[in-house]
């Protein structure tokens, strides 16, 4: 009786020893990701086999995402859909006001723990693709700050160039939130903003201007507003960018119903044909040297001050010019409104395609639920544009996507394929 009294102790004592021992590596292992309740994003660990996908995406984002499912809203449900636009209704927002990030970049490293900041390249293929961003902001700057945290990599460089003419408020909340990062950085020089004046691209080339001086191996240049957000991780854009092995990523047209834009500014120097584009570009670090240190650069800049919207010409039609040779140039025999672009998407009411499911603001859509199933399946780059304040949950969606996308690329579980991008036009025929 007493040996096998014995005996069970030793098998009681032995599975309890053995459990915890077999708990304390599973926590240990299973904690890659540090959350913490009530904040967004995540902070990147060491990569571990154990970590349950499923529990952390659950638990990475605010409290708010938890009463709807982003996943259903991705299918489309329906119900969901419903459900979500009845709980906006009285929606309260939860933000994070411009003194608490005054007050809160007094310790930067709790402010880069508490919001979650990946601190760290997830391996050395995209440590060794460095890339450059501008954000240009006005206000929110809780918006900007989430576009910023969502891009944000050790390896990158950033400017931010601020309105000149931005409350103060803005402006001390931005640059306390620069200063919390050695790779981040408020321009010199702060322009007033107005649409369709060279004021637009003064704010775009000082930025670039600062980049070059700055950091010397970045490879691409890639300007945002902030309100955009991102469609690919940024180990998804480097494997594009590497495909696109120095091509520019700039659209452009040569509709004629664009040519009234400088009918009244005389003859473009060195024979450039001028273009229609958009001012939001990705481009290599030799063309973006062109546009600032080059001469023809410089006296094309001067004409376009005389142009209509010059801020939408100056990028496309110095990159659809391929006659100066230009690393990155389109130099295909298909016009250039007709082939494939990625850099960016965004609605504007005069286009056909896919309608608008969030809202109108001076021709553009401000996106917002009902647009979440076409975004997941885009191919571009960057949505521009979000109002966090209009339907929030769009962007607290794409929000965790996007980080669900990042922390599945540090496990190791990744399908994202490259096939479209180099099969595009503009990679094809891109000036080497």
């Amino acid at each position: 009786m007493n040996l096998r009294r014995i005996f069970f102790v030793l098998i009681g004592t032995s599975i309890i020893v053995f459990g915890g021992l077999y708990i304390y590596l599973f926590l240990t292992s299973s904690l890659k990701f540090k959350f913490i309740q009530g904040t967004t994003g995540i902070q990147i660990r060491k990569s571990s086999p154990y970590a349950n996908m499923n529990t952390l995406l659950d638990r990475k984002m605010p409290s708010t995402v938890s009463l709807i499912s982003c996943r259903k809203l991705f299918d489309g449900d329906p119900v969901e859909m419903n459900t979500t636009y009845k709980l906006m209704e009285n929606l309260a927002h939860n933000d994070i006001k411009d003194m608490k990030y005054i007050n809160l970049t007094q310790s930067c490293s709790s402010f880069r723990t508490m919001r979650r900041y990946i601190t760290n390249p997830l391996d050395d293929v995209e440590e060794s693709f460095p890339l450059a961003f501008s954000i240009v902001m006005y206000k929110d700057v809780y918006q900007a700050e989430r576009l910023l945290r969502a891009i944000y990599r050790p390896q990158n460089i950033y400017c931010i160039h601020v309105d000149q003419n931005a409350v103060r408020g803005v402006k001390e909340a931005m640059k306390c939130i620069a200063s919390c990062f050695e790779n981040v950085f408020i321009t010199s020089k702060l322009h007033s903003v107005r649409w369709g004046t060279i004021s637009v691209l003064d704010a775009e080339l000082s930025c670039m201007t600062e980049l070059l001086q700055m950091h010397k191996s970045w490879k691409y240049f890639i300007n945002l507003t902030g309100q955009e957000f991102p469609l690919r991780t940024n180990y998804e854009l480097v494997k594009i960018l590497s495909v696109y092995d120095g091509a520019n990523d700039i659209f452009g047209s040569t509709d004629r119903k664009w040519h009234t834009r400088w009918k009244d500014a005389g003859k473009p120097p060195y024979n450039i044909r001028p273009l229609k584009g958009s001012v939001h570009i990705v481009a290599n670090r030799d063309f973006v040297d062109f546009l600032i240190n080059n001469r023809i650069a410089q006296e094309f800049y001067n004409w376009t001050k005389k142009t209509k919207v010059p801020d939408e010409t100056f990028f496309p039609s110095l990159n659809h010019n391929p006659q100066f040779g230009v690393k990155g140039q389109y130099n295909g025999s298909r016009p250039p409104q007709e082939i494939r672009y990625f850099s960016r998407f965004k609605m504007w009411t005069h286009r056909t395609g896919t309608g608008c499911h969030g809202k109108i603001v001076r021709g553009i859509c401000i996106l917002g639920i009902g647009d979440l199933p076409f975004l997941r399946t885009s191919y571009n780059f960057f949505v521009n544009k979000f109002h966090w304040k209009y339907q929030s949950f769009a962007l607290d969606c794409m929000e965790e996507l996007y980080f669900n996308t990042t922390i599945n690329e540090y496990e190791g579980i990744e399908n994202f394929t490259t096939s479209v991008y180099e099969n595009a036009d503009i990679v094809k025929y891109a000036v080497k």
